[in-house]
């Protein structure tokens, strides 16, 4: 009866010990910052190069920056599924006082000398085309971790990573541990990404084509067609801003809502160019930007695209607001910036390489607020204007 009894009590113990979470909160708040910190100097690494830069290889038989990333990106997706289906195996208390105090070998991995091979799964086969594809994949992968991190309850103390036998310490560990080992994976490879930029024939950074003088130049030609604009239009009466010299001329109502159109047009067109990869290489065989504002000084006629024909719903002053609105949103981007227009381009069907730069795109956009200013100053001096 006494052994039965004993056994009882052990059995209650034992359940009582293992019903306890190992894994604590400060285990949990060391792999929280860890990835973010470990993310964050990764992306500081790689975000702001240039594609020869980020593509660039020491040697034929070294890894890129490009590559690096990929792998270290493949890797972050492996860990999540690890985390997702480890939690799910089966718990090893019998393990726990094994892999106990391995946490600081693991981590010792990030500058571990010994030159590794990575499996073939994570090998870089320049799965992305684009360095902000590769930049996204590995971050929405290292988030997803830090959320699972965040919100388990899962004893990641109790749940085992197995590797071969002739392992040494890698053959058993338990998942805080094995989120260590991707801590200090990335804190590798981000070394190494260094390490690579250190090489003397590295890449080095492209000055920006697009000026301040630019810059400026646009905002100063940007703003002077704005006022020219004001000062045309501010005082007309509803007749004036109405009035058409024949029954196929357009209006100054529909003049400005025509150029006030445009103003939403070409910034639209900026934004999506500016999201396109630099191709700096083209700045050699762009048009002047004379050549721009000799085609919009021409006296001959344009003929606008159909989504820039007035309707001419809007009342008298109305079009100006609508004018000015789309205006100050360019000028604003303009002033504001750091990106290179000049490096920056959209597509223009006839021009060379069937690009425009958007520097150039901006150019051609004041150009054609003067051209319309000039349409209305013409409407203004007809005779049968509208004294008032």
């Amino acid at each position: 009866m006494k052994k039965i009894a004993t056994i009882t009590f052990i059995s209650l113990l034992s359940l009582h010990l293992f019903g306890q979470k190992i894994w604590s909160l400060e285990d949990k708040t060391i792999l929280l910052e860890g990835l973010e910190k470990t993310k964050m100097e990764l992306i500081n690494e790689v975000q702001n190069l240039n594609s020869s830069q980020f593509h660039f290889k020491p040697d034929s038989i070294t890894w890129s920056i490009a590559e690096v990333m990929e792998h270290v990106a493949v890797y972050e997706e492996y860990l999540y599924w690890d985390l997702f289906y480890g939690q799910y195996t089966p718990k090893r208390h019998d393990l726990v006082n094994k892999v106990k105090g391995n946490d600081e070998k693991f981590l010792g991995y990030a500058t571990e000398q010994s030159k590794g091979s990575s499996p073939w799964v994570a090998l870089p086969l320049g799965r992305f085309n684009k360095k902000e594809d590769l930049v996204n994949y590995f971050s929405r992968f290292r988030n997803e971790v830090a959320i699972f991190i965040k919100n388990t309850d899962c004893d990641l103390r109790l749940h085992i990573v197995y590797r071969s036998p002739d392992s040494g310490i890698w053959t058993e560990r338990d998942l805080h541990q094995h989120t260590l080992i991707w801590i200090a994976h990335t804190e590798r490879h981000t070394n190494q990404i260094r390490k690579i930029k250190s090489n003397s024939a590295y890449p080095k950074d492209q000055q920006k084509l697009w000026t301040e003088e630019n810059r400026q130049f646009l905002i100063s030609e940007l703003a002077k067609s704005k006022s020219q604009m004001i000062a045309m239009t501010e005082n007309l009466s509803l007749s004036q801003w109405h009035f058409k010299p024949s029954q196929e001329s357009w209006s100054i109502a529909q003049v400005v809502e025509h150029i006030g159109l445009y103003e939403r047009m070409v910034m639209q067109e900026a934004m999506i160019a500016i999201n396109v990869d630099p191709q700096a290489e083209l700045i050699g065989e762009v048009l002047t930007d004379s050549i721009y504002l000799s085609w919009m000084g021409e006296e001959n006629p344009h003929v606008a695209s159909g989504n820039a024909i007035p309707l001419g719903f809007m009342e008298g002053k109305n079009n100006l607001n609508f004018f000015l609105y789309g205006r100050d949103l360019i000028l604003d981007y303009v002033t504001s910036t750091d990106k290179d227009l000049k490096a920056q381009f959209t597509s223009r069907e006839g021009e060379p390489n069937n690009r425009r730069s958007i520097h150039s795109l901006f150019v051609v956009h004041f150009g054609h607020t003067y051209r319309h200013l000039r349409q209305i100053d013409r409407i203004k001096s007809d005779s049968n204007f509208p004294k008032n």
